[in-house]
């Protein structure tokens, strides 16, 4: 899943901070029986929507 994020725009510094030291299948636990592509896919779009909310240099509200 860390190859994936990364390929998916984030650096390896943003996914560790977003990971606050913990496994991705900590962070964003697996479905029981989801297949292993699939856990991919979601994990991955979690990661990207759990960074894109907490970040810190958005302080201006949209134009």
């Amino acid at each position: 899943m860390i190859q994936e994020a990364i390929e998916s725009g984030m650096a390896r510094r943003e996914l560790l901070e977003t990971l606050g030291g913990l496994r991705i299948s900590d962070f964003i636990p697996p479905h029981a029986g989801e297949p292993v592509a699939d856990y991919a896919a979601r994990a991955t779009g979690e990661l990207m929507v759990r960074y894109l909310a907490q970040d810190k240099d958005d302080t201006v509200p949209p134009v």
